[in-house]
């Protein structure tokens, strides 16, 4: 019987060590309550300008993505050059290759060409400039 005891008293210890080394790299994980991406927040407009000659102006604004987040596929209704300031975008323009941009690099958007720009991991802040028509909508749902 001493042996069965003997047995039963290491096989208990090796399991509480076990279990300890689980439940600390559990504790250690990260956690994802949800696998949706939050929203990007709406741009923050800067200044708009009045391109002299056209019906035109140039605003420029900076967008901020938390981590993970995305601005839904849409289309805008002039061009637009954008430089990432802090972390990094991925960029899916319908017809090309997904592009990840990384802070201090640009990228630009062409006019109604349907488009989605997700941030990385630690977020991103993107300083945009752009052309349109004032006083009509600049972001459009994708329209293809």
């Amino acid at each position: 019987m001493s042996f069965f005891r003997e047995r039963c008293v290491v096989s208990v210890s090796n399991l509480r060590r076990a279990f300890a080394i689980v439940l600390a790299a559990c504790a250690a994980m990260p956690v994802f309550a949800d696998s949706n991406p939050p929203p990007a927040k709406d741009t923050v407009v800067l200044q708009r300008v009045p391109i002299t000659g056209t019906d035109r102006e140039m605003g420029m604004g900076i967008a901020e993505f938390p981590p993970n987040a995305a601005k839904p596929r849409h289309e805008a209704s002039g061009p637009e050059l954008c430089y990432v300031l802090d972390g990094e975008v991925t960029v899916q323009v319908d017809g090309q290759p997904t592009r990840v941009v990384h802070a201090g690099e640009t990228f630009q958007l062409p006019a109604y060409a349907p488009h989605t720009t997700t941030a990385g991991p630690a977020g991103a802040r993107v300083l945009a400039t752009w052309a349109h028509v004032p006083g009509q909508p600049f972001n459009l749902p994708a329209s293809r």
